[in-house]
């Protein structure tokens, strides 16, 4: 037997088929090391069912179109902003119980970070540069010489 085919759960808990290769068939496989990392145990797969998996690839191509880019570069432009209300302000929880006092807190959390912005902006602060990683930082440094 080449594989075995079971009906399962994927990491996250939905329905997937998982194909699990026979352990003879794949230890003697002569290109092993190009289809997994395990020294030991065999080839595993996980496919979704096939109406999610349509869906998957229906979404990545929607996602491939300048429409698409360009609706999510509006919500790329608000991240920042979301990130530093949650690091400056504690935006992620409320002080308060209740909508009203939540909702005020989180007006004052805007009018403070548009302050804080309009002074950066006043003092000709410039706006941090994106981090880079180490590998990155060590390639630049290498390849500058």
């Amino acid at each position: 037997m080449w594989a075995k085919w079971l009906l399962g759960q994927d990491a996250s808990g939905n329905p997937a088929i998982r194909v699990r290769f026979s352990g003879v068939t794949c230890r003697t496989c002569p290109v092993r090391s190009f289809c997994t990392k395990s020294k030991t145990e065999p080839r595993e797969l996980t496919f979704l069912p096939q109406v999610q998996h349509i869906a998957l690839q229906t979404r990545r191509q929607t996602q491939q179109t300048p429409e698409w880019k360009a609706t999510y570069n509006q919500r790329a432009g608000i991240e920042s902003t979301h990130s530093q209300g949650i690091r400056r302000s504690g935006l992620r929880q409320s002080r308060y119980i209740g909508l009203k006092k939540t909702h005020m807190m989180q007006v004052f959390i805007a009018c403070a970070l548009n302050l804080v912005r309009l002074d950066a902006w006043l003092n000709d602060i410039p706006l941090a540069q994106t981090r880079s990683s180490r590998f990155k930082q060590l390639r630049s440094q290498l390849f500058e010489k």
